[in-house]
């Protein structure tokens, strides 16, 4: 019978042991996630406090001075957002995916969930990566001109600034130049237009001035090696305005073009009649990089293909004002925090498991002692 009692006795401890260890373990789940809560709440509020007026809230919307544009007898604002690399699936021109809401008069907002979950999502995580473009239009065929855009500017505003740009695709219109109130490094989109001028300011990520011309290149010179000589003419002059190496160039033309077979859209036959074609083209021209300096054509034959882009991209940018914003610092210090606040935690739980497990075996000695001395 006292057998009995005592082994009642033990389990009992034991289970009261084990209701101790999980309360303890749930005291200190309890205790990081308010350390967590705690964190995330001052990362938000320093947040707010260091950004302007127009972040506060950004939550999903972007939005247009649209005062600024000076625009008049439209009804309806529309915003136009698009990978920059011209990839993924995006909501057509002025469909009602794209309608904007009226916050006031002068200032018109966009929702960018409206563009696709997935695609709002990937402008969120895009941060200081300026991968879309952006554009806001009215329903009386007015529009500005390409914006870059990156992840941070959502809760930004686009306004006008007066300058007219030169349309990439339609040279016989103008659009009026935008930019973000506190995102300089987002301006108008650098590109060469149709008429061969270089307009705007902000290089799309993967792009630079060496791939821009590589692009230009390859546009103007056909499958059988024909080029556009309205347009391959003034490759001197764009080189000079780029400022790059018409090495460079070749190389980056070369690296183009392998994907290109090995993506298998296009031959190696229609490759190497374009890579003929510029070869002569960029074999003709001066070096400005090197003060005006003859190209060696040996040099552009064998150029190596090369990325420009990938080697390049942190001044492809247009700045790297985006890499100490205040958004990087607040989630560096809200990771740091909230990592060694578990830790001190972690060490508590460590201290109350070790004497609970203390205390369970103490009572199991005793058990045993006295089950011991009545046998005996």
């Amino acid at each position: 019978m006292f057998k009995k009692v005592m082994s009642l006795a033990l389990a009992s401890t034991l289970v009261l042991s084990a209701g101790a260890f999980a309360a303890s373990a749930a005291e200190a789940e309890d205790a990081v996630a308010a350390n967590d809560e705690s964190a995330v709440a001052a990362d938000d509020s320093s947040a707010v406090a260091a950004g302007d007026e127009s972040q506060v809230g950004a939550g999903t919307k972007i939005y247009f001075d649209v005062k600024s544009a000076g625009w008049k007898n439209f009804s309806k604002i529309y915003c136009h957002i698009w990978r920059a690399d011209g990839t993924g699936k995006w909501p057509s021109w002025q469909t009602k995916k794209e309608l904007c809401k009226k916050e006031s008069d002068d200032l018109y907002s966009y929702d960018i969930t409206k563009a696709g979950k997935e695609n709002a999502e990937e402008i969120q995580n895009a941060g200081s990566k300026n991968l879309y473009c952006v554009i806001f239009s009215a329903d009386t065929q007015v529009q500005i001109y390409n914006t870059i855009m990156n992840g941070n500017c959502i809760g930004d505003t686009l306004y006008v600034t007066g300058n007219k740009i030169e349309n990439p695709k339609d040279s016989n219109k103008t659009d009026t130049e935008a930019a973000w109130k506190n995102h300089p490094e987002c301006g108008p989109q650098k590109v060469i237009t149709s008429t061969s001028k270089v307009v705007g300011t902000a290089l799309a990520d993967g792009t630079t001035d060496v791939t821009l011309m590589a692009d230009y290149l390859l546009d103007y010179v056909s499958d059988e090696g024909v080029a556009d000589t309205s347009k391959t003419d003034k490759s001197q002059d764009l080189i000079n305005q780029l400022k790059i190496s018409p090495l460079a160039v070749m190389s980056n033309v070369n690296f183009k073009l392998e994907g290109f077979v090995k993506e298998e859209t296009m031959t190696q036959d229609v490759a190497n009649k374009k890579k003929a074609t510029i070869e002569g083209i960029l074999g003709n021209c001066t070096d400005p990089t090197k003060g005006g300096e003859k190209v060696n054509k040996d040099e552009i034959k064998n150029a190596e293909a090369k990325n420009d882009a990938a080697d390049t991209s942190g001044s492809s940018n247009g700045g790297s004002s985006s890499n100490g914003s205040s958004s990087n610092g607040s989630s560096n210090g809200s990771s740091n925090g909230s990592s060694s606040g578990s830790n001190s935690v972690q060490s508590g739980q460590e201290t109350t498991i070790f004497f609970v497990f203390a205390g369970v075996m103490v009572a199991a000695a005793g058990v045993f002692f006295l089950v011991r001395r009545r046998e005996n």
